[in-house]
């Protein structure tokens, strides 16, 4: 009798232990991963912040954003050093991993339009660095075009031979700064404007209408014009004055 029950008990300790080992040791399987098991870092899967589009020397409105794991688990307290060979900067440039293994940082872009990249290292991790771009844009507004100019302060019709080869009217008078259009109308034939002095500059060769020709009088004084073709200096034939005034 005494024998059966020490078989029994024999067995029954056997039996517990395979029960122990099948169970992990009696730690409820809750080891945590080796740490021979490498670290992996990589972009989390969303809100990255990678490829985002920014102002040169702006930072960019996302943060950057890595996650590390061992064996597929959140690593925290992991150190992740950011950098960028653009001229930009990371704040902050080292942070550690939380909870969830994820470090963060925001990005200012550098100086130079164009594409730019940031990096994530974290030594002796399986992906490491880990790279970031952005395309960062000049946010300077072109210049205004420049402003038109200023109208016609005196037109002056350049006439004939219909009716006579003529200036209409001859004679005008304006302000300092102002300026005078000389206008051929279709049919007007072999006119020009030059000038008694070195003002007006003068139009050029002899021309048909349509066509015009201005000039701005920015000194005070009295100036002769003429047609070379049918007029001459000091009031001759097809000629008339532009009086500037202060």
């Amino acid at each position: 009798m005494r024998g059966w029950m020490a078989s029994g008990a024999l067995f029954t300790g056997m039996t517990l232990a395979a029960t122990a080992v099948a169970c992990g040791g009696g730690n409820g399987g809750n080891d945590p991963p080796p740490e021979d098991d490498p670290l992996v870092v990589a972009r989390t899967t969303a809100a990255s912040g990678n490829g985002q589009t920014g102002p040169v020397g702006e930072a960019l409105p996302g943060e950057l954003r890595v996650v590390i794991t061992r064996s597929a688990e959140p690593q925290e307290g992991v150190g992740v050093t950011w950098g960028t060979p653009d001229g930009g900067s990371l704040a902050p440039a080292a942070t550690d991993t939380d909870a969830d293994g994820i470090a963060t940082t925001i990005w200012t872009l550098g100086p130079e339009v164009g594409d730019q990249t940031a990096t994530a290292t974290v030594t002796d991790a399986d992906g490491s660095p880990v790279t970031f771009t952005a395309t960062a844009e000049d946010d300077t507004p072109p210049p205004p075009p420049p402003p038109p100019p200023p109208p016609p302060s005196a037109t002056i019709d350049v006439l004939g031979p219909s009716g006579g080869n003529r200036f209409e009217p001859a004679d005008v008078t304006i302000q300092a700064g102002q300026t005078v259009l000389w206008r051929w109308p279709l049919g007007a034939l072999d006119h020009n404007v030059d000038g008694d002095g070195a003002e007006p500059a003068g139009s050029g060769a002899l021309a048909d209408g349509p066509e015009e020709y201005s000039f701005t009088f920015t000194t005070p004084g009295t100036y002769n014009y003429y047609c070379a073709n049918h007029g001459g200096p000091n009031g001759a034939g097809m000629s008339g004055t532009v009086t500037v005034e202060p």
